[in-house]
């Protein structure tokens, strides 16, 4: 039987908008509706949402991605940061947001709606569904990937001993999300097996 779900999320973050960074405090509610039987899936699917919003979008900076030269900063400053498709408006957050929680719940469940508002919009509710038309929803980028990555940034420089290192976002099974039926890996021993063979002396 499918049951239907709401959820509320609420986590801090901030925007670099028109050279500009100012902290917001974001409310999402977002209305799904499960489509497994596995009870240990469902669970899964919450802690995934809890985790990519609580640990990878919590104290980002969401940024438009045309703005590299502001992205290659906060890189080599070492600051987490979210790139978007367009200004990092409330609307366009909620969108991307919506099409990434449905990514990474992998048709376990479906999130059908979504309202999202933040302090420095004003708290004008932005609503959001599956049957929206959305030409940002089909563009390609991290919000498409069903991992718990929020960036897809590549930095680049132009001197060689110029490097910076972003944290790697770990995988759902280091993290111990897999879902009930994922397959486990083989874990293959590193050891080396030292044969003493007898010499053939004819």
């Amino acid at each position: 039987m499918n049951v239907r779900l709401e959820y509320d999320l609420t986590w801090r973050a901030a925007i670099w908008f028109e050279n500009c960074l100012q902290l917001n405090d974001y409310t999402a509610t977002i209305s799904m509706i499960t489509n497994t039987s596995v009870s240990e899936d469902h669970t899964t699917c919450m802690d995934r949402i809890n985790h990519f919003v609580y640990h990878e979008l919590a104290n980002t900076v969401f940024v438009h991605q045309a703005d590299r030269e502001q992205m290659q900063l906060l890189a080599a400053a070492g600051i987490k940061f979210t790139p978007l498709p367009e200004q990092p408006i409330d609307q366009i957050v909620g969108l991307v947001l919506y099409c990434k929680l449905n990514s990474i719940v992998e048709d376990r469940m479906h999130v059908t709606a979504m309202a999202i508002q933040s302090e420095l919009g004003d708290n004008i509710r932005y609503l959001h569904s599956e049957h929206e038309d959305a030409v940002l929803m089909d563009r390609p980028g991290w919000w498409q990937d069903s991992n718990p990555a929020h960036n897809n940034f590549k930095q680049t420089g132009n001197s060689k001993k110029q490097v910076v290192k972003l944290n790697r976002t770990p995988s759902w099974r280091e993290l111990e999300l897999d879902w009930s039926d994922a397959q486990r890996p083989t874990i293959e021993s590193n050891t080396v097996v030292f044969a003493k063979f007898p010499i053939d002396e004819n």
